[in-house]
């Protein structure tokens, strides 16, 4: 009994001087994909061709798997492929999280960019999904995520805001940790103080935004303000240093030169941000 593949095994090992075919029920192979599978009554002769053309005498099984994607479960001959899932786990986690589906087009390359991931490393995954929904082998690779400064993601459209330019010194990030705290005076001489489960950040983010293409900068500054502020949903705030936080972006301000250079000078932009919710529950919110 001869089996061939990669990392595979079976209930004989190969060569071994075992019962002729006949009188084994049944095969079992584990840790493999195979693109064939050839049972003969005879061993002689084994050829390590990838593809067996013609039924033989000798042949008792013969199932091929052509031009598949893994080992024959799906394929376009069989359930269409319809698109592939990108998705996103960390190393000591198992459950991914889904970002994104591409639509598949026959021999056409496509990229995705990942803007909502912190400082980390992760697995990231592209599986084949059928037209039934059902998911394919993950093709998978690890990265190390790195990178400095401040940044607000819209996840559902990919676009970014870049807190990374400032006037004089370096900028610096202040923020401020809101607690559910009710203060009742009594008569005594202390108060009594209770604590709900509110608990949440508060702070600003500030940079230097220069217009591009000859663009008035109370043009990019409405242009930021419909895409960040007036839209009125989560966003992601994410920093070099680990943190993420999901927020409600409001309050903006605006300090920029008067008219240097006919209404296309830089401004300085504020927000305020105030976390409404996990970064966990806010990457599920489309899944």
């Amino acid at each position: 009994m001869a089996i061939i593949g990669l990392d595979a095994f079976g209930l004989n090992a190969f060569q071994s001087y075992s019962p002729p075919v006949r009188n084994i029920k049944y095969l079992e192979m584990k840790n493999a994909i195979y693109d064939e599978i050839h049972i003969r009554e005879k061993t002689g002769g084994i050829t390590t061709e990838n593809i067996k053309e013609d039924w033989q005498m000798d042949t008792i099984l013969l199932a091929k798997f052509l031009g598949d994607l893994e080992a024959g479960n799906i394929n376009n001959a069989g359930v269409k492929i319809e698109k592939f899932a990108i998705k996103r786990r960390k190393l000591n986690e198992l459950k991914s999280i889904t970002l994104a589906y591409k639509d598949f087009i026959n021999n056409n390359q496509f990229v995705y960019i990942d803007y909502t991931q912190p400082n980390d490393e992760f697995i990231y995954s592209i599986v084949p999904v059928g037209e039934n929904g059902l998911e394919g082998q993950s093709n998978d690779i690890q990265i190390k995520s790195d990178f400095t400064g401040w940044f607000l993601v819209d996840k559902d459209t990919n676009k970014v805001l870049a807190f990374d330019k400032f006037i004089g010194n370096e900028g610096t990030f202040d923020t401020t940790l809101n607690q559910g705290r009710v203060q009742i005076d009594t008569l005594t001489r202390f108060p009594s103080v209770f604590y709900t489960d509110q608990e949440y950040h508060e702070f600003q983010l500030k940079t230097v935004i220069i217009p591009e293409d000859w663009q008035r900068s109370g043009q990019k500054y409405e242009q930021i303000l419909n895409q960040f502020v007036r839209s009125h949903k989560p966003f992601l705030a994410k920093g070099g240093s680990g943190e993420v936080y999901v927020v409600d972006i409001h309050s903006p301000s605006k300090t920029a030169p008067q008219n240097t250079w006919t209404g296309r000078d830089y401004f300085e932009l504020t927000l305020t941000c105030t976390e409404i919710m996990t970064y966990d529950e806010y990457m599920k919110l489309s899944e």
